[in-house]
């Protein structure tokens, strides 16, 4: 009896060892398949996407080509990502799933109630010959909305890290693009694109406003994008450097939060101060106490933002103070705004005069996303619209609140971008300034994916959970999200 019980026991450590080979295989495998270790043609479509919204003015490019629509230079990127999109979902070995959420629903939602404002409002928008306007711009929403699809079902969750990443560094080469631009007026986007492709030069590039601002562009057509773009990408950073704990990643992501800050603060407009302080209340919400003990780092960021962008953060803090903050010609235009849109308003209350056919080259310039959306789409619009970012804060907050290591950071950081644009959508409009819609739609999907992927492996689906893992202590529980100076 004590022999076979011996040979039962020594048969289990065995029965690992030969177990555990394989398993480390799988892994092996599975992390030689995540971007950019892959050849696998989406992510790295995706990934140049990425780079063209954050380094290429493409919005100021139209390609000479025969296109029924706009032919920007997004357009027939995505139309060969699309394409590539559809051969992954019906080709062999590939990760791409087509799984829905509430975010693909809220995005449904409001392609419907735009599709439905421009069929009743057929009539008059040919009267008014807006019609080409607003099917150009509904064409702009499903390109959005494809992206979204796209990353949503072709990107691994072991992927989203490295893809925030990315957008880091690239927020970052913009931000050192702008600041050189804020110092010496040369814009790199614009001309290092001009020797490849036909640029159109945008009017606020080298311009200066009413009040003395400088227009710092960027890759964009006005200094609202660039300002908003640091303002979404600025929490990826911060977390990062949250959760970091190599001295050495701590030191990138200080930096990158320093250029993304400057940057913003370059642009000289109200937007660089008000939609990053929403974000940081969502940091504030989530992780108090390490977002208070990097005060002391912010006195010290202060200085290090004077340096690199003299005399920018004194312009953004006297456009605060209160007698100026109302007093000025864009805080009296976007006042005056409420009461020209109140007739078209009150003319069609529900689904709006047509999406986005409301030209406010003709009309009046609306910086404001809301007053935008109501005009076009009308209140079930405006819900529809706030309903696609709260379906992804819903998504972000969860993740955040299960403190997985490797998914709440990023988590977070989308809900304080989330949180910023729609604190920024008052500020400006949003779907005038493509990048925008690109970025938000971008970090949708990443959060989607982790989502989805947190759900699985709750579950205990085999593709997170491989069947072939030993049991006992070979199994190592997850560790707690623990965040510096918590």
């Amino acid at each position: 009896m004590a022999t076979a019980a011996g040979s039962r026991l020594e048969l289990a450590p065995r029965t690992v060892a030969r177990a555990r080979p394989a398993v480390r295989t799988q892994a092996a495998t599975a992390t030689a398949d995540v971007w950019p270790h892959t050849t696998r043609a989406m992510p790295w479509a995706l990934a140049g996407f990425l780079v063209m919204i954050w380094l290429i003015p493409f919005d100021s490019i139209t390609l000479p080509v025969s296109l029924p629509l706009d032919a920007k230079l997004d357009r027939p990127f995505l139309v060969g990502m699309g394409a590539l999109w559809v051969l992954s979902l019906i080709g062999r070995n590939t990760v791409s799933r087509l799984r829905m959420s509430p975010v693909h629903w809220a995005l449904l939602a409001f392609v419907i109630i735009a599709m439905a404002s421009l069929v009743l409002n057929d009539s008059t928008l040919v009267r008014l010959n807006e019609t080409d306007l607003a099917i150009r711009k509904l064409a702009l929403l499903l390109s959005y909305v494809l992206l979204f699809v796209i990353v949503a079902s072709s990107i691994k969750a072991a992927e989203v890290p490295n893809f925030i990443r990315l957008m880091i560094v690239l927020s970052s080469i913009t931000a050192l693009g702008a600041l050189i631009e804020y110092r010496t007026g040369y814009n790199a986007f614009f001309q290092w694109s001009s020797h490849l492709l036909p640029v159109v030069i945008p009017p606020e590039l080298g311009a200066i406003d009413s009040i003395g601002r400088k227009s710092v562009v960027g890759p964009t057509i006005h200094p609202l994008a660039v300002a908003m773009m640091m303002s979404l990408t600025l929490p990826f950073a911060l977390t990062g450097f949250l959760a970091s704990v190599e001295r050495r990643q701590k030191i990138l992501y200080a930096l990158a939060t320093v250029l993304m800050i400057a940057a913003a603060f370059g642009t000289q407009r109200k937007t660089s101060v008000v939609a990053p302080a929403f974000g940081m209340i969502v940091l504030l919400a989530y992780r108090p106490q390490a977002i208070r003990r990097m005060l002391p780092i912010g006195v010290g960021l202060i200085v290090v933002v004077h340096l690199a962008a003299p005399g920018a953060l004194g312009g953004v803090t006297d456009q605060l103070k209160p007698g100026n903050l109302f007093g000025v010609m864009s805080t009296k235009d976007r006042q005056s705004d409420y009461g020209a849109i109140k007739p078209d308003v009150l003319q069609h209350p529900l689904l709006g005069r047509g999406y986005e056919s409301y030209d406010q080259k003709k009309y009046r310039i609306l910086d404001n996303q809301y007053l935008t959306t109501i005009i076009g789409v009308g209140i079930l619009g405006i819900l529809s619209y706030l309903a696609i970012f709260g379906s992804i804060l819903v998504l972000a907050h969860r993740l955040t609140r299960s403190e997985d290591p490797d998914r709440a950071p990023p988590a977070m950081a989308a809900a304080a971008a989330i949180a910023s644009l729609v604190v920024g959508s008052m500020l400006l409009d949003v779907f005038a300034l493509p990048q925008l819609p690109y970025m938000i739609v971008f970090i949708g999907g990443l959060v989607v994916v982790s989502s989805q992927a947190e759900r699985t492996r709750v579950r205990g689906d085999a593709a997170e959970v491989p069947a072939a893992a030993p049991a006992g202590p070979a199994q190592v529980a997850r560790p707690r999200l623990r965040w510096i100076g918590d």
